[in-house]
């Protein structure tokens, strides 16, 4: 059994309800379940950063079938297992939203692009086409309301960020064909 949901909704959270273009916890921080009894460990929680994309490489590895060069993601199960702590399986976590409802646009409203890139410690969200931004550092600011982006005193941690979100949104393109 594999319960899962593609997105949050924010119910109120920021002033937010449903979801849209916010990459917010309550929005990209969702539920993941595996069960299959006799075969995964029971009865434990993990908190370690993982991608939906992981879903489909752990199937494969389940079922102990090869897992196909252009699948993206790791298989969780070296971290079910016990294999590896929940701090070294992903250093960070990447989410986009490519305005997904353009019907919607209209002249007062742009179109929003925005990729985000979250570690255990910080978030960033990076608004394309625009000087917009946002920068959490999510052990001080756990609920993301002091935005950092434009704080000279975080331009390093920001410069960072920034290039991890790039290098993610890069590794998402198709390996194939070579």
């Amino acid at each position: 059994v594999i319960l899962n949901s593609d997105h949050g909704d924010m119910q109120g959270d920021h002033g937010i309800f449903q979801k849209g273009p916010h990459l917010y916890e309550g929005a990209v921080r969702v539920p993941l379940i595996l069960s299959w009894p006799g075969t995964l460990p029971q009865g434990r929680q993990y908190s370690a950063l993982v991608e939906q994309v992981d879903i489909v490489p752990t199937i494969h590895d389940l079922l102990s079938v090869p897992i196909p060069p252009r699948v993206q993601g790791r298989s969780l199960l070296p971290l079910l297992s016990g294999q590896c702590l929940k701090d070294e399986f992903r250093a960070g976590v990447y989410s986009e939203y490519y305005n997904s409802n353009p019907a919607q646009t209209s002249p007062l409203r742009q179109p929003t692009y925005a990729t985000m890139w979250r570690t255990r410690t910080h978030k960033i969200i990076v608004y394309h086409g625009q000087e917009l931004g946002e920068l959490y550092d999510l052990e001080l600011d756990p609920d993301e309301f002091v935005n950092l982006w434009d704080e000279p005193a975080s331009s390093q941690i920001k410069q960072t960020l920034m290039k991890q979100c790039f290098d993610a949104s890069v590794f998402t393109m198709d390996p194939l064909p070579e």
